[in-house]
């Protein structure tokens, strides 16, 4: 394996190109989690909501169906937000390979960064998740009307 002084220009170049196109990607990866968390969100909220939008009362079957969705929602959501955290995993560890090839000048202006992990993130957002299926739940049990 080369060191990053005796890499050449055009590597240099395509190292530093792979560079920004993985750090473009993870912070892609990084805003579609939130966006997928939204989204959900925004699915539990209808899910409650629409029943009280009709104005008619809301049978056992219905609810059940409801709190089916929700469930489906959270389920499909956890599993985006795993998907991605994979995608940042991969890319973080192309980060590291790119990283150690380039020279200590550009790692020393780099510097380093305390980051969140990206099980930490994942964690938390599908706790988050969790706590709204829940809650979409219970609010379908408790607060729409019967």
């Amino acid at each position: 394996m080369t060191t990053a002084t005796q890499i050449n220009d055009n590597e240099r170049e395509e190292l530093l190109a792979l560079y920004q196109v993985t750090t473009q990607d993870l912070a892609f990866f990084k805003s579609q989690q939130w966006a997928i968390t939204n989204y959900v969100l925004v699915a539990f909220a209808a899910i409650v909501g629409i029943p009280q939008l009709a104005g008619s009362s809301v049978g056992s079957c219905a609810r059940l169906l409801l709190c089916f969705a929700a469930t489906v929602t959270a389920v499909l959501g956890f599993w985006v937000l795993f998907r991605l955290k994979r995608s940042i995993d991969e890319r973080r560890a192309r980060l590291d390979r790119i990283f150690a090839r380039l020279s200590s000048e550009f790692q020393n202006a780099r510097g380093t960064k305390v980051q969140v992990s990206s099980l930490e993130m994942f964690v938390f957002l599908c706790v988050l998740l969790a706590i709204g299926m829940v809650l979409t739940c219970w609010l379908v049990y408790a607060v729409v009307p019967s």
